[in-house]
């Protein structure tokens, strides 16, 4: 994957990854269905799965690896790790997901890539493959 540089607006995305970890940890539905296109897809280990609506996300979420200690954090930084433009409406990303307690400290982690495309004025989750 390349470096996250690229002719994608990289402060568009950092911004959208920060108002993703807002709206999953405070699991407003609402906000979540902007996020994602739904449909959505979730490629793990196990196997594949379609996300059709926003209780599909935040049950995604909720059974992640790092959820019970991430359930305690009280803010989700996202670190953009790579960038792969994937034709001229696609990027592929991985993100590393950093759960901080009220005094900032790490208390989990986790990796996850992304499917994003780029639509109505920011980007939309079409595809989630955990790595952790």
């Amino acid at each position: 994957m390349a470096d996250p540089t690229g002719s994608y607006d990289g402060e568009a995305l950092a911004s959208f990854l920060a108002d993703l970890g807002l709206v999953l940890g405070a699991e407003d539905l609402e906000a979540v269905t902007d996020r994602y296109d739904l449909p959505a897809l979730l490629v793990d280990q196990e196997g594949s799965t379609v996300l059709t609506a926003p209780e599909d996300v935040l049950g995604l979420w909720r059974q992640r690896p790092a959820a019970p200690r991430a359930r305690e954090a009280v803010a989700a930084l996202p670190e953009l790790v790579a960038v792969e433009e994937v034709g001229w409406a696609l990027l592929w990303i991985e993100v590393r997901w950093s759960y901080r307690d009220e005094l900032a400290a790490e208390i989990a982690d986790e990796r996850c890539r992304y499917l994003l495309r780029r639509g109505r004025g920011t980007f939309e989750i079409c595809v989630v493959a955990p790595l952790d």
